[in-house]
């Protein structure tokens, strides 16, 4: 067992809730219990350390925008408006924890409830405006358009597919948290997050502070992010304000049921896509529409959604072209963004849905339609991805084999293929440090579940001959520069960071002839920093489901699940294939079970972590079977991205399965019992 689990099984793992400061105090935030009103006024308590509002401190949300977008930046603390339920209004600092409910229980809200609108649909017909100094409920309305859309004209056969992907709450075992602290000048930071640098660049915008004067660590175990502990959030600068205030450490801990309607929430992803094609199966190219809401706000990077899922519709397939109307639209709702595999899954749906359906029309095989026109090697798509050269024959041949062992079974046996888009760009830092008796790294990408440091330890160990070395990771101390770890990207680039820094650090002890373990021996310390950059690369998956539905109470359930996934050079055996079985589950439970609730009100329907769907042990029961292929990336740590591939595979896995057993279309996720029997009942 790697290190980090053993801590973690045994309990003495530290998480953020772990770590204690001197004189600490607690913050509490108050929120709307309205999806759309005006606040008229707020009392303020009385046993209060400090009070906050919209008119005290007003402050809006860094986002990360695309040209030609109306933006709607969401405020730190609502001012005149609310725009989602549980949007922050206001904050209270107490001494003590448990005094924080009952201090802001004297606090009173008054408002004005308008009505709220909670589908995109009702949204786009800008009736009623959201924002209205922006005139239009549509954030952004762009094209995804390329290659020769006029070979439309020589299909032999049109596909179209609409599917509603409703939103489902990004739910990490650690909900967010927060500890800040100002003192003499200096903001630090300890929050459950995965990517430090990013923190403290909000954290900067937000309150203009000089990045050198915010220092941001991750606590030794941060238990889960999908995305979601990606970027600063609003609590995270009120208790940044709170502090430079009261010149005392501030922390806040967010509950489960704050969590179920904080930003961001994941998918809430609907469309309509047509698959062109020849007679004899060529795809020729797709076109359609993508819309997602946005939810209250842009938040994050919620804007470019929408192109980013457009330009992923094409899959592993050659086609000659693609025209693709991608839309975002502000709703009532909390602000959606990136929750595991953000964009990949929501367009793998389309893709294998349209090539099932090409296959069904054409009657021919599943597997031997994608084979047709799966890609050899290097790509480039219509929408102008670069797609690297990886395993795709080699693992769709292994997953056909398995696909024609089973599909003798039962009906509901799918196969689909996919290309995971692994998020290198623009690459990431690492510092490599030896002297005082030690080697020392540090990577400002940080685990949230994962063994990042057992990795760094072994890719250096390989290169440095040397196995007592010390990783540090998910902090902005000692390195200069750095990016995260989202988007599958940490073996792949951080860990080629890691590899240059310790090259170069050899490099430096040749040139001033010190050998590594007279520097090691030293009273001195030698460090060397390195930025690792890269271009995006793509790893290959091809998955194969079995399911089965109970014909009595209409629970469908996943019965064996095989994956085969290209993930260039395997550094940790038991990492890789613990994440693409983490993964699988995520995408079957977004079919099953998973969905944010809200009624037409935008009051939630989800009070527990139960109501939203998520499985235990018992709904997860089933036979998982990984297969590795080993084709390495073009990067120094040869390593490519598979973080989401259980994830991406599994939504459209799981979903064409369901429909091959039962012989009927679906249009949306979750498929709960009462659909399946609506549209048998049909």
């Amino acid at each position: 067992m790697l290190k980090e689990h053993l801590e973690i099984v045994t309990g003495n793992s530290t998480y953020l809730d772990d770590i204690h400061f001197d004189n600490e105090v607690y913050l509490y935030v108050i929120r709307s219990n309205y999806a759309r009103a005006k606040i008229k006024s707020i009392s303020k308590p009385s046993n209060a350390l400090l009070f906050l509002t919209g008119k005290d401190f007003y402050a809006e949300m860094p986002v990360i925008s695309l040209p030609n977008a109306r933006i709607a930046r969401m405020p730190v603390l609502a001012k005149e408006d609310v725009n989602f339920f549980g949007q922050p209004v206001a904050a209270v600092v107490t001494e003590n924890r448990y005094d924080t409910e009952d201090v802001a229980e004297e606090v009173s809200v008054e408002y004005e409830p308008e009505k709220p609108i909670t589908n995109v649909y009702e949204s786009m017909k800008d009736e009623d405006i959201i924002h209205p100094n922006l005139k239009t409920n549509v954030s952004i309305d762009t094209e995804v358009k390329g290659g020769n859309v006029k070979l439309k004209e020589k299909a032999d056969v049109v596909v179209e597919r609409e599917i509603t992907q409703n939103r489902i709450v990004s739910n990490p075992m650690e909900p967010k948290g927060i500890i800040a602290y100002y003192h003499d000048g200096i903001l630090t930071i300890y929050s459950s997050i995965q990517a430090p640098f990013r923190i403290r660049n909000d954290l900067r915008e937000v309150l203009g502070i000089e990045p050198e004067r915010i220092k941001v660590f991750a606590p030794k175990n941060v238990g889960g992010g999908f995305g979601n502990k990606v970027p600063a959030h609003p609590e995270y600068v009120i208790a940044s304000i709170a502090s430079m205030k009261l010149g005392r450490p501030v922390k806040w801990i967010e509950t489960r049921r704050e969590h179920l309607t904080n930003p961001t929430q994941g998918r809430g992803v609907s469309g309509k896509v047509r698959l062109y094609a020849t007679k004899e199966g060529k795809a020729l190219g797709v076109e359609g529409e993508i819309i997602v809401d946005l939810g209250a706000y842009n938040y994050t990077l919620n804007v470019t959604t929408p192109v980013f899922i457009s330009r992923l519709l094409t899959g592993p397939y050659k086609m000659d072209f693609i025209s693709v109307r991608a839309r975002g639209v502000f709703t009532n709702l909390p602000p959606t963004g990136p929750y595991r595999g953000a964009g990949r899954p929501e367009a793998a749906l389309f893709h294998e849905t349209l090539m099932e359906d090409l296959a069904n029309e054409l009657k021919m095989d599943s597997a031997e339609i994608r084979e047709r026109n799966l890609i050899d090697g290097e790509y480039v798509t219509p929408s102008g991805l670069k797609i690297d050269k990886a395993g795709y024959r080699e693992v769709f041949s292994k997953a056909k084999e398995i696909y024609n062992k089973l599909k003798g079974k039962s009906k509901g046996v799918s196969i689909v293929v996919f290309a995971e888009q692994i998020s290198v760009p623009p690459g990431e830092g690492a510092r490599v440090i030896v002297g005082k008796g030690k080697i020392r790294i540090i990577v400002p990408s940080g685990p949230h579940g994962q063994a990042h440091r057992s990795t760094f330890a072994k890719l250096a160990s390989e290169i440095l001959k040397n196995d007592n070395i010390e990783v540090i990771t998910g902090t902005t101390e000692g390195v200069k520069e750095g990016i995260g770890s989202y988007g599958s990207r940490t073996a792949a680039i951080a860990g080629s960071a890691v590899i240059e820094a310790c090259k170069t650090l050899l490099e430096t002890l040749k040139s001033r002839n010190i050998t590594l373990e007279e520097a090691i021996n030293s009273d001195e310390e030698i460090s060397v920093e390195v930025f690792a950059r890269g271009d995006v690369i793509f790893s290959p998956g091809a998955h194969v489901a079995l399911v089965d539905v109970d014909r009595e109470t209409y629970f469908p359930r996943v019965v064996e699940y095989y994956t085969v996934d290209d993930v260039g050079r395997v550094i940790i055996k038991e990492e890789v294939e613990g994440q693409v079985i983490g993964g699988v589950l995520q995408g079957v439970s977004q079919v099953l079970w998973e969905e944010a609730k809200y009624d037409e009100n935008g009051i939630p329907l989800i009070l527990s972590i139960g109501d939203e769907g998520v499985p235990t042990a018992l709904e997860a029961f089933y036979k998982t079977i990984t297969n590795i292929y080993q084709y390495p990336s073009p990067l120094p740590s040869g390593a490519r991205g598979v973080g989401e591939a259980g994830t991406i595979g599994a939504l459209p896995a799981t979903f064409i399965a369901i429909e091959k057993l039962l012989g009927v279309k679906l249009n949306r996720t979750p498929v709960t019992p009462d659909y399946i029997f609506s549209l048998i009942e049909k």
